[in-house]
């Protein structure tokens, strides 16, 4: 409550005498929000002892001894006033491990005058918007909209920019207070995209119909020959320098790796991580490439993530790269014995076809993700011979967002994975291990499952395993996704299973997949294996 006399505005105020406030920040990972956000915990007086026989549904409601979660974000400041910022249960956690509260980003859209009503959700892993165009649902609204997306995610970090919108004539869901209904956000943003469906299926904008501007740009050299290669690639999506490179031609972070590639080869000019990052549009774009020509990179050798990781890599880094010392080595031996006995002792893990896994020399074990536990899981089942020569591809919004967790994270050998940020370094930084005759620990799918089944995998796997046939082991990891599913804190001791399949030769995979390149068979092969493997039910006796 607000003490009287000593408001703050922008708080809830401190708490009531004989009540206690404390923050548990484990339930905000990621970036984004006050550093030190968290679930608000409350213990006192005010608090149910529990739920009446139902001893589960109570340990999932208390952090022990006595202390509530109430299900809020926020923190307390040096003087002990609460602020709230959100709902755990609301809160969205983008591939690349960043938060996002939607209530506040959708104040940010909504203050623009093309958006009457704007609700935020996840869809298919990617950051989607349900909008109501102020002026109604008529010919230029889709434009408008999308004009005024695009003006707010210049100002927004690119992880807060939306991939996919849909627009609506009826008024959001809400309750009786005027919050949105987000669990109905789903279905209304599908049958939105559903009835608006006949998505724009025209050809390429001819160039006569372009702004002056903008025709001057195409003019240029490697924008030309950008442009020329765009409208083959993208002929029936309505290509326009105004063209929304993830909203309307669905370039996610990971597609922008193989498109700068190819724009490089075709064009002689690299764009970096940096410059991806600053574009939106089309038109983003062809201006980066005019821009990255005129400072003398036209003509030189583009260099390729996969072929050649350490031009692409920085000092910062290949410091994930380098020898351990002695130190950060007895740390990392401490860890592998306290992770065995947790993982062997309270989740009563049992290993299968652990023969399959080489002694040495490198190899990439491709593992299945749903929940935070399968990576401790992975390091559980190995012999400390053969951890201690893998490196593991961990995201950086998860297992780098604090000294803490970087120090761990090197310890363990995790090299960051960013998505969102930097896609071509993060492959980079896995081809630098496999050309250094390493093994990996890979996760393909790219983010957890939020329903436990196997999702797509990414071609970052195939890429890397083309051009490095090494030995690949799948791995499925059976239970983990009962024990800590996404949205969880709290692990419940179920027990983990892991079947490590046959050591294949990838190009024995690209023989055996479907594709138009050895890449993609790959993938196809690998995901095919991997989906076999989970079928398979997982035996009672340990191996």
């Amino acid at each position: 409550i607000d003490p009287p006399g000593r408001p703050r505005p922008g708080t809830v105020g401190l708490p009531v005498p004989g009540v206690e406030l404390r923050i548990d920040r484990s339930a905000a990972r990621g970036e984004g929000g006050h550093p030190d956000e968290g679930e608000i915990l409350v213990r006192g007086p005010n608090v149910f002892a529990g739920y009446r026989n139902r001893p589960e549904a109570t340990r999932e409601a208390f952090a022990g001894e006595g202390w509530f979660r109430t299900g809020d974000l926020g923190w307390l400041d040096d003087d002990g006033y609460l602020h709230v910022s959100g709902r755990v249960s609301t809160l969205i956690v983008t591939p690349g491990g960043e938060n996002i509260q939607p209530d506040d980003l959708e104040g940010r859209y909504a203050d623009h005058k093309a958006i009457r009503e704007i609700g935020i959700l996840q869809h298919q892993g990617r950051l989607a918007a349900l909008i109501v165009p102020a002026g109604g649902v008529d010919e230029g609204a889709e434009q408008r909209v999308r004009d005024a997306v695009g003006e707010i995610a210049g100002k927004l970090p690119s992880y807060q920019r939306l991939d996919e919108l849909a627009l609506t004539r009826s008024p959001l869901p809400r309750t009786r207070l005027g919050k949105i209904r987000r669990h109905e956000l789903e279905q209304r943003f599908m049958r939105a995209r559903s009835e608006g469906g006949e998505s724009r299926q025209a050809t390429p904008i001819a160039l006569e119909d372009m702004s002056v501007e903008d025709r001057t740009l195409v003019e240029q050299p490697a924008a030309g020959q950008a442009w020329a290669w765009l409208a083959k690639r993208y002929p029936k999506q309505g290509l326009a320098p105004d063209s929304h490179m993830q909203m309307e031609l669905g370039v996610d972070s990971m597609a922008w790796l193989g498109l700068s590639l190819e724009l490089g080869q075709l064009t002689g000019v690299e764009l970096d991580d940096a410059a991806i990052g600053r574009i939106d549009t089309v038109r983003d774009l062809l201006r980066e490439l005019v821009d990255a020509a005129g400072g003398g990179k036209e003509g030189e050798k583009i260099a390729d993530p996969v072929d050649e990781p350490e031009r692409i890599l920085e000092p910062v880094h290949l410091r994930w790269l380098r020898p351990r010392g002695p130190v950060i080595l007895a740390v990392a031996r401490a860890m592998y014995a306290v992770n065995r006995a947790t993982m062997r002792g309270l989740f009563r893990l049992q290993v299968q076809g652990g023969q399959h896994v080489p002694v040495n020399g490198p190899v990439v074990l491709v593992c299945n993700h749903a929940s935070y536990l399968d990576p401790f899981a992975v390091a559980a089942a190995l012999s400390p011979a053969r951890l201690h020569t893998l490196y593991w591809g961990g995201l950086a919004g998860v297992a780098f967002t604090n000294p803490l967790t970087r120090f761990g994270s090197r310890a363990a050998q995790v090299i960051p994975i960013d998505p969102q940020h930097g896609a071509r370094s993060s492959l980079a930084l896995a081809a630098a291990v496999l050309a250094r005759e390493r093994g990996l620990v890979w996760f393909p799918e790219g983010r957890r499952s939020e329903s436990g089944a196997l999702q797509p995998f990414r071609p970052g796997i195939g890429r890397l395993l083309a051009r490095y046939p090494v030995p690949v082991v799948p791995v499925a990891i059976h239970g983990s996704y009962d024990a800590l599913p996404p949205g969880h804190r709290i692990p419940r001791l179920r027990r983990l299973t892991l079947r490590f399949g046959e050591a294949i030769d990838p190009r024995r995979l690209a023989e055996e997949g479907q594709g138009d390149s050895a890449q993609d068979r790959i993938v196809d092969a690998l995901e095919g294996r991997m989906k076999r493997l989970l079928a398979h039910p997982a035996p009672d006796d340990e191996s």
